[in-house]
């Protein structure tokens, strides 16, 4: 039997991040994951971004979150031999007057002058149809997110701390002081599922909102452009000419392969934001799971202690996960009080009949 301090189920964006926080801290654990299917963080840009949205609002935390979250992955580049961090500005199209107009304005705010430029660029980039202005985002930056979580997988099973599988909820044996999951024992098993976690039997309370995202990788031999832009989509150099392009938001949906929907929607908005020849290489999907507040989940389970939570980190997972990672390793370990905002006792259980 193997015994280790915390069972981690799933190696997506929130459990690569725990598991890298407790391993650092000399805690032993093991993982299990079904191979990031259908997991988010597998097909995600990883665009960390402090203004957000049409109202060019700074996001929740920024300010705390950046400088943990550069550190974290700077370190663990280090740790891994790897490079998954890429600083980059955002430039972001405008198109009407009355969006320079806003620019303008918010780009004087004091809370924003670390992360608006007020100086506006003229036109588009070369290859792109033409805007009113580009405005510049700064202190920007993107993680690799599918590289980050293959090089810890290889890392995990290199360490045989991962076990390739899909969980079975029905072999989890709790107990006073442990819990058993076929041949492993660990004092505290904490699912880290993304939208899985709506299967689970212990937390299926917790009010998920899915979304499912599409994403379009491009060739475009003739764009030069090594800033992520953001027009009617958002484009992400991956180098090679190659660019992430995405991505969709759909609330209704039966599965989470590509649909020819979500297809058409991208293709449509591409012509619309490009005008020099591409070549389509690949069309991705998956789920995003999101908190119906928008804020992460930990916690411990009310009536079962050694049943914990980390997940919900959303669409702004590569800025708040570092951060709350670290924040619920130290919980772990040292007993430190969860913050209000993301604690699991702000959702109440619901029982269902059986």
């Amino acid at each position: 039997m193997n015994e280790v301090d915390f069972l981690i189920v799933g190696q997506g964006l929130a459990g690569t991040l725990l598991a890298a926080e407790l391993l650092a801290a000399g805690k032993s654990i093991g993982v299990i994951d079904a191979d990031h299917q259908g997991a988010a963080s597998a097909i995600a840009a990883g665009i960390v971004n402090p203004i957000t949205g049409r109202r060019l609002v700074k996001s929740w935390m920024i300010d705390e979150l950046l400088p943990i979250a550069i550190a974290t992955y700077e370190n663990q580049e280090k740790r891994l031999n790897k490079r998954f961090l890429w600083h980059s500005p955002i430039h972001r199209a405008l198109n009407e007057p009355s969006e320079e107009n806003l620019w303008t304005t918010r780009s004087g705010y004091e809370d924003n002058i670390a992360y608006l430029s007020p100086q506006l660029i003229p036109d588009s980039p070369e290859g792109m149809k033409p805007i009113l202005a580009r405005g510049v985002i700064k202190q920007t930056f993107r993680v690799d997110l599918p590289a980050y979580i293959r090089a810890w997988q290889a890392y995990f099973l290199e360490q045989k701390i991962l076990q390739i599988d899909r969980f079975d909820y029905a072999a989890l044996r709790i107990g006073n002081d442990q819990v058993a999951y076929k041949n492993t024992t660990a004092k505290k098993i904490i699912f880290c599922e993304g939208h899985q976690i709506l299967q689970n039997p212990w937390f299926d309370f917790i009010p998920m909102v899915l979304a499912k995202g599409e994403v379009i990788i491009l060739e475009i031999p003739s764009l030069d452009l090594e800033e992520i832009y953001k027009s009617k989509l958002t484009f992400v150099p991956l180098g090679a000419n190659r660019f992430w392009v995405g991505a969709t938001y759909e609330w209704k949906f039966e599965d989470d392969q590509p649909s020819e929907k979500g297809k058409t929607e991208l293709m449509t908005k591409i012509e619309e934001d490009v005008k020099v020849p591409y070549t389509v290489l690949d069309h991705l999907s998956a789920i995003r799971p999101t908190i119906k507040d928008r804020r992460p989940v930990m916690g411990m389970h009310p009536e079962n202690p050694n049943l914990l939570v980390f997940n919900g980190l959303g669409t702004k997972g590569a800025s708040l996960g570092p951060f709350w990672a670290a924040a619920f390793a130290r919980q772990l370990m040292n007993g430190d009080a969860i913050d209000a905002s993301v604690h699991l006792n702000r959702f109440s259980p619901i029982r269902k009949e059986k």
